[in-house]
C-alpha cells in the first residue's frame, strides 16, 4: 500500500501543497525533503498557491498543466495522468491517485490514504481545480537529493559528544544488572541446598551476602541516577542552545514564511528527544546484555523452557508490530495539530485588539474548541495504542509466566529430567529479566515513534541553510556617508510567486534625500530590504559606494545600511536596553541625543521611570507614533551611512512629522537617506525621485526630470499637497 500510494506527512497546515508534491515525486522515485519542496513551491504562512505548485513541479522536472475539470472526468479517470494534485474544500491540497474498485484513492497529507465514494469526492472537490503532472524524460531526475544529516543522525552526533558520561552510566547500569543476576542463582542455592539440608550457618552467610549485594547495587544505582540526570540536563541545554542559535541565524525569508508558534513548538520536541536518550537509550544496551546473559543461563538450566520463554517474548511484540504504522501516523498528526494550535494562540494574542474590535470572540472560541478537541482526540488515540501495547505484552508475559511454571512443574515432577525446584525458581527469575527487556523494547519503540516525528519537525528547521555562512571570507569595510547606490539589472521574487522586482536598474545619488514612490505593491519595500541586505537579488548587482553588496559581510552591511520599517518591534525591556540591542557600547548621551532628534525624549521624560521604563511586550503601552519615533532614534544611535525610512513616520501627525523630518534631515545633511512614503509632505523633502511600477523602473531623476517624463504619480502627490495647502489657507482667511 505504501509503495503504491506514497504518503508524505505535512509538518503544518500550510505544508499541504508541498507535501502533495513530495508524495507525487516519491511515487515516481524522487525522494525530496519537505523543506526543499517548500522552498521550490514558495510555501508561506498562508500555504501554497497553484502557481507555486506549478513552478516547483517544473523545477523538479515535471511537465505540468493546471486545468478546471468537469464531473464527467470521474467516469474516465483512468485516462488522466495520475497521480495528480487537486484542490480540496477550497483551502487544501490532496493527491488523487486513481480508482480502486468503486472507491477513489486520495492521499490527504494531514491524514493519510483515504478511500472515497463518488459523492464524497465531489463534496470535497468543489472547484474541480487540478494540477496534472507527468515527469519529463529529459528533465526529471529519479536520483534522490543529497540529504543533509537526518534529525536522528544529528541527535546521535550531539549525544556522542557526551560519550564519557554516557559510557559511565551504561557501565554502571550493566554492573547493577549483573549483580541482579546473582539473585536467581542464590535463590536456587537457598532452595536446593540450604532449606532442604537445614544448614543455618550457610543460611546466615547467604542472607548477609544478599544484603551486601543489595547495598552495593543501591549505591551504584544512586551514582548512575546522578550521572543520567547530569547527562540529560547537559544534553537538553546543548540541544536547545544549538536550536536557538540556528533560529537566530536563519534568513528573514524563513520568518516570513513560517508561523512563530510552529517554530517555538520545536523546543517541546527537544524535551521528548532528551527523555528518550537519557532514560531509554541508557538502559537499553545494558538490559540487552543482561538479557543475553540471562538467556544463556536459561539454556543451561533447560532448553525446553528456554524455547517457551523465547516464544513468549516474541509474542509480546505482536501488537507493537501491528499497531506501529497507526501509532506513527497518529503521533505525527498530534504533533502537527499541537504546532498549529500554538500558532493560532500566538496569533490570537498578537491580534487581541482586532479580536476585540471585531467582536470575533465567539468564532475563535468555536475554533479553539474544535482545534483542541481534535488534539485531545489524537492524544487519546496515541495513548490508547500505547495502553494496548502495554496491556497485551503484560497479558502475554503473565500467561507465559504461568505456562513456564506449569511446564517447569511437570519437569520437576519427572525424575528423568533431573530438574529441581530451585532451578525452576531460578529459571523463572531469569525469564523475568528477559520479559523486562522485551517490555523496555516495546516502550522504546513507542517513544521512538514519537521521537522520529519530533526529529523530522526539528530537522525541518535545522536543515535550513542559515544566512551569512560565508561571512568569514567577506570584507568588513566602512561605507562612505555620501555613498552612491547603483542597482544594475536586479530581479527578485519569492519562490513560486511572480517577480516582485524585474530587471531593475536605478541610481541613488549619495549624500542626498531620495524618495521611492509608486502605488502600493509596486516593490518599494522589497527594494528597501534588498538594499539593506535582508534579501539577496537572484540576478543583477547592488553596489554601495566603492563596494559590491555581495562582497560585504552581512553584519557589516546591516550596521551601515539601516532600514526602519513602518511597524517596528520592541522587546519587553527598558527603553535604554532596547537601544543597546545591537549597539551594546552605546552611551547614554548618544541615546538621549538620538531621541531628541526623533522627538522621543519629550514623551520619555514624562514616563515615571524615564529611560528605564519597561516597554512591555511589543511596546503596546506606547502609541504607534511613539514607537516610530523610538525606532528612528534607535537607528540614529548607529549613525548609519545609509538610512532607509519605509513609511516610518506614517503614525505621526502632520506637524510632528514635519518637525521630526526637519531635525532628522538637518542631522543627516550630506548623508544618503531614502524615504518611502505616500505623504506629499515627506516626498517633497527629496531631491531625487525613483518611481516604481509593478516591480520595474518607471522613471527616476530630479523633480523636473520626473515631471518631464510625464509621471502622473508624482504630479498627483504634489497637486494633492497644493490642494491641501490652499484649503488650509482658505480656512485661515475665513
Amino acid at each position: 500500500m505504501k509503495k503504491k500510494y506514497p504518503f508524505i506527512q505535512q509538518h503544518g497546515e500550510e505544508d499541504c501543497g508541498a507535501a502533495c508534491l513530495a508524495s507525487v515525486a516519491k511515487y515516481y522515485g524522487l525522494r525530496m525533503s519537505l523543506r526543499h519542496i517548500r522552498d521550490l513551491v514558495g510555501t508561506g504562512q498562508n500555504g501554497t498557491n497553484l502557481w507555486g505548485l506549478q513552478q516547483g513541479a517544473a523545477k523538479l522536472g515535471f511537465n505540468t498543466r493546471a486545468v478546471k475539470a468537469a464531473p464527467e472526468l470521474l467516469e474516465r479517470i483512468s485516462e488522466a495522468p495520475l497521480p495528480c494534485i487537486i484542490h480540496w474544500n477550497g483551502n487544501h491540497w490532496v493527491v488523487l491517485y486513481g480508482k480502486q474498485g468503486r472507491k477513489f484513492v486520495v492521499v490527504d497529507p494531514g491524514i493519510g490514504v483515504i478511500y472515497l465514494s463518488v459523492q464524497e469526492l465531489t463534496a470535497g472537490w468543489k472547484d474541480w481545480v487540478m494540477l496534472l503532472l507527468e515527469p519529463d524524460p529529459h528533465r526529471f531526475n529519479q536520483s534522490s537529493e543529497r540529504q543533509s544529516a537526518s534529525g536522528i543522525q544529528q541527535i546521535v552526533a550531539k549525544t556522542w559528544s557526551y560519550r564519557g558520561i554516557l559510557g559511565q552510566a551504561i557501565a554502571l547500569n550493566t554492573v547493577v544488572g549483573i549483580l541482579a543476576l546473582a539473585s536467581p542463582v542464590l535463590l536456587q542455592i537457598l532452595t536446593d541446598d540450604v532449606l532442604t539440608q537445614g544448614d543455618f550457618q550457610f543460611l546466615n552467610t547467604l542472607a548477609i551476602a544478599v544484603m551486601v549485594l543489595i547495598l552495593i547495587s543501591n549505591i551504584l544505582e544512586l551514582v548512575q541516577s546522578h550521572l543520567i540526570t547530569h547527562f540529560a540536563q547537559r544534553l537538553e541545554l546543548s540541544l536547545v542552545l544549538d536550536f536557538c542559535q540556528h533560529i537566530l541565524r536563519l534568513p528573514l525569508s524563513y520568518y516570513e514564511t513560517h508561523r512563530s508558534g510552529a517554530i517555538v513548538s520545536r523546543v517541546q520536541d527537544i524535551q521528548q528527544i532528551n527523555y528518550l536518550i537519557s532514560q531509554v537509550i541508557v538502559n537499553l544496551p545494558s538490559q540487552f546484555f543482561i538479557a543475553l546473559v540471562s538467556l544463556g543461563l536459561m539454556l543451561f538450566y533447560s532448553w525446553k523452557l528456554s524455547v517457551i520463554a523465547v516464544g513468549v517474548a516474541i509474542a509480546m511484540t505482536f501488537s507493537v508490530v501491528i499497531l506501529q504504522p497507526m501509532l506513527k501516523r497518529k503521533t505525527q498528526r498530534a504533533l502537527v495539530t499541537d504546532s498549529e494550535n500554538q500558532g493560532v494562540l500566538v496569533e490570537t494574542f498578537k491580534g487581541a485588539l482586532t479580536l476585540k474590535t471585531t467582536t470575533a470572540m465567539p468564532q475563535f472560541w468555536n475554533e479553539f474548541q474544535g482545534r483542541f478537541s481534535r488534539l485531545a482526540t489524537l492524544n487519546l488515540q496515541t495513548n490508547q495504542i500505547a495502553i494496548i501495547n502495554s496491556n497485551f505484552s503484560n497479558l502475554v508475559g503473565q500467561l507465559g509466566g504461568i505456562s513456564l511454571l506449569w511446564v517447569g512443574g511437570l519437569l520437576v515432577m519427572n525424575p528423568a529430567e533431573q530438574f529441581t525446584i530451585g532451578q525452576l525458581l531460578a529459571f523463572k527469575a531469569l525469564s523475568d529479566r528477559l520479559v523486562h527487556f522485551i517490555t523496555t523494547v516495546i516502550n522504546f519503540i513507542d517513544e521512538l515513534t514519537r521521537v522520529q516525528a519530533a526529529t523530522q519537525r526539528l530537522a525541518e528547521v535545522t536543515a535550513t541553510t542559515p544566512e551569512g555562512e560565508d561571512n568569514t571570507h567577506k570584507a568588513v569595510a566602512k561605507i562612505a556617508k555620501n555613498a552612491v547606490i547603483v542597482c544594475s539589472n536586479i530581479s527578485f521574487d519569492y519562490p513560486g510567486r511572480a517577480n516582485l522586482i524585474t530587471d531593475l536598474s536605478i541610481q541613488i545619488p549619495g549624500g542626498q534625500v531620495t524618495a521611492m514612490i509608486g502605488q502600493s505593491g509596486c516593490g518599494k519595500s522589497t527594494l528597501a530590504k534588498l538594499l539593506a541586505g535582508l534579501h539577496s537579488p537572484y540576478t543583477g548587482n547592488i553596489r554601495i559606494g566603492s563596494y559590491n553588496q555581495q562582497d560585504l559581510a552581512l553584519d557589516s552591511l546591516r550596521q551601515q545600511v539601516m532600514l526602519v520599517p513602518q511597524e517596528p518591534h520592541f522587546w519587553n525591556r527598558s527603553i535604554l536596553e532596547n537601544f543597546r540591542l545591537g549597539v551594546p557600547d552605546a552611551s547614554f548621551e548618544q541615546v538621549v541625543a538620538a531621541c531628541q532628534i526623533a522627538g522621543a525624549d519629550e514623551f520619555i521624560s514624562k514616563l515615571p521611570d524615564k529611560y528605564q521604563t519597561i516597554l512591555g511586550e511589543f511596546a503596546t503601552n506606547l502609541s504607534g507614533g511613539q514607537r516610530q519615533r523610538l525606532a528612528i532614534a534607535r537607528a540614529l544611535v548607529r549613525n548609519p551611512a545609509v538610512l532607509i525610512l519605509d513609511e516610518s513616520t506614517s503614525g505621526l501627525d502632520p506637524t510632528g512629522e514635519m518637525e521630526l523630518l526637519d531635525r532628522l534631515l538637518e542631522h543627516r545633511c550630506g548623508q544618503t537617506t531614502i524615504v518611502i512614503s505616500h505623504r506629499p509632505s515627506v516626498i517633497q523633502r527629496a531631491t531625487w525621485f525613483v518611481v516604481l511600477e509593478n516591480g520595474c523602473l518607471k522613471s527616476q531623476g530630479t523633480r523636473s526630470d520626473v515631471f518631464a517624463q510625464g509621471d502622473r504619480h508624482l504630479e498627483a502627490l504634489y497637486s494633492t499637497d497644493a490642494n491641501l495647502s490652499n484649503s488650509s489657507l482658505a480656512r485661515a482667511v475665513y
